[in-house]
């Protein structure tokens, strides 16, 4: 058993980010079978905890909130254990005198070794969560899914923008892969980001010049991003927040990696769906995503073509 008979209350902390609160999931849900759960994190990620099965609820702070309002929301939840999978010193801080189960702990070797080409990969990241629970479930994250897709026809989303630049997508791929759905597969696109990628979105969707591409910029926080991304056939996605949101809600989902790499353990290295330009050697080259590429090449998503990207995409929707 996850808990023992005495504990009725569990208290799992992620704060942050989207990916990984997702990947939270199959620890928390393992844990509520056996107790109450209480999902600490920061506020925006209250829509992912409110679609996790289980007996589990989000407990949440603000964004900017600081280590003595986390332990003031601990203290108000008291659980009768923790389950600390942030493990930085705002959850220590938090947590100090309390019953901690288990605490996540990056090998931060490991990864090193893993960058530097000396090591395979890392351990699944959603694996290592369940095994800081106490749990060997399976690893998978699951999100319960509230619509199913209508019947309008071929609808493909594609993540436009983000936080890391060499991990996204170049809009000028996005663009003619995005005019090749429509016209080879008569597919409705769906760009989407977040406000910051307001620009970018719409410039975008002008370039690729086809009327049935709309946008989704964040307008409706991550609520809106996630019933945005129930309504696809298909999701094509740099390593992202959004490509795991897809991948939990069973959304097909063609994950793009550029810097990034399986190897880092956040997906399956086997999984269908895993696409990337070949022989590039010096993947992965930065444990997030990154801003520059030291060899200035960029071959890892300069190299993206759209015809094969596109192609990519529909097999995934014949299998």
């Amino acid at each position: 058993m996850t808990c023992s008979s005495q504990i009725n209350s569990a208290a799992v902390i992620r704060l942050h980010s989207l990916g990984d609160v997702v990947l939270a999931q199959p620890a928390a849900s393992e844990l509520s079978v056996h107790c109450e759960v209480f999902f600490v994190t920061s506020e925006q990620y209250e829509p992912v905890i409110s679609r996790m099965p289980g007996n589990i609820h989000p407990a949440t702070i603000g964004k900017d909130a600081g280590p003595i309002d986390l332990r003031r929301l601990i203290n108000e939840i008291s659980p009768d254990c923790v389950v600390d999978l942030q493990n930085n010193i705002a959850s220590g801080i938090a947590t100090a005198g309390r019953h901690v189960k288990g605490r996540f702990r990056m090998d931060r070797k490991l990864r090193k070794r893993v960058m530097d080409k000396r090591a395979e990969s890392m351990p699944l990241r959603s694996w290592e969560f369940m095994q800081s629970a106490g749990s060997d479930g399976c690893p998978d994250p699951v999100l319960e899914r509230r619509s199913e897709r209508g019947s309008e026809g071929l609808k493909i989303g594609i993540v436009t923008g983000g936080r890391w630049y060499i991990k996204s997508i170049p809009s000028a791929v996005i663009s003619e892969t995005s005019r090749i759905l429509a016209d080879l597969h008569g597919a409705g696109l769906v760009l989407l980001g977040g406000a910051e990628d307001k620009r970018i979105l719409k410039t975008t969707a002008e370039s690729a010049g086809r009327e049935n591409i709309d946008v989704y910029c964040g307008e409706e926080g991550i609520e809106g991003l996630i019933n945005t991304i129930e309504a696809l056939d298909l999701l094509i996605s740099p390593d992202s927040g959004p490509a795991h949101l897809a991948s939990a809600l069973g959304v097909p989902v063609l994950v793009v990696f550029t810097s990034t790499s399986p190897s880092l353990g956040f997906w399956r290295a086997d999984r269908k769906g895993n696409y990337m330009v070949s022989n590039n050697e010096c993947r992965p080259c930065h444990r997030h995503g990154g801003n520059s590429c030291r060899s200035g090449s960029e071959i890892c998503r300069k190299g993206i073509l759209p015809y094969h990207l596109a192609e990519s995409a529909m097999e995934m929707l014949k299998s």
